[in-house]
């Protein structure tokens, strides 16, 4: 699938969001901006976030092909669930009505544009991160990002797997409680 370009909307939000945040930007010798990473603590706003490589519901949204590239060996990913256990077993915690729930020692790259320089911005990353003296604010022990379809080779040739996360919607969640009160 191809994926679509990322709002407006959605790049503010991250900035005026995300805390910390920082990044880097690449441009040609023409000064035209060639590629843009973001890098903050990861944060989620549902209270049912998990990290589980191995419950179904992780993988649910996949086509076929991506399933048998999994199956098969084509994909790497975390098929024992020892990452997922280590990013769930991570401190975390807060308030999903107002900071979200905040996992201190996870960061979140976000790799929002790259005309043929997205290895050198993710490399340039990864290298801050283990060089980064930790603070209240920063003290990394795991790296995350989501990946468009298009980019899971680009991903796993860096190094990184794919991992199960899962959630229920709040809404159902509300539902079914509303339910079980009224019997």
């Amino acid at each position: 699938g191809s994926s679509k370009p990322l709002s407006l909307e959605y790049l503010a939000d991250r900035l005026d969001v995300d805390d910390p945040v920082w990044g880097f930007l690449i441009r040609d010798q023409a000064g035209r901006m060639q590629g843009f990473v973001t890098v903050t603590t990861f944060t989620n706003y549902q209270r049912t976030f998990r990290w589980d490589s191995q419950n179904a519901a992780a993988w649910e949204h996949d086509g076929h092909e991506r399933q048998r590239e999994m199956r098969d060996g084509v994909r790497v990913w975390d098929r024992d669930n020892q990452l997922a256990r280590g990013l769930q077993n991570s401190v975390h915690g807060g308030d999903i009505w107002n900071e979200g729930i905040v996992w201190p020692r996870i960061a979140e790259i976000s790799l929002l544009g790259a005309l043929g320089c997205g290895k050198a911005l993710v490399s340039l990353v990864i290298e801050e991160l283990e060089c980064m003296r930790a603070t209240g604010k920063c003290n990394y022990d795991y790296v995350v990002l989501q990946a468009t379809d298009n980019s899971i080779p680009f991903y796993e040739s860096m190094g990184f797997l794919r991992v199960g996360a899962v959630m229920q919607d709040e809404a159902t969640l509300h539902r079914q409680a509303q339910l079980r009160g009224s019997m």
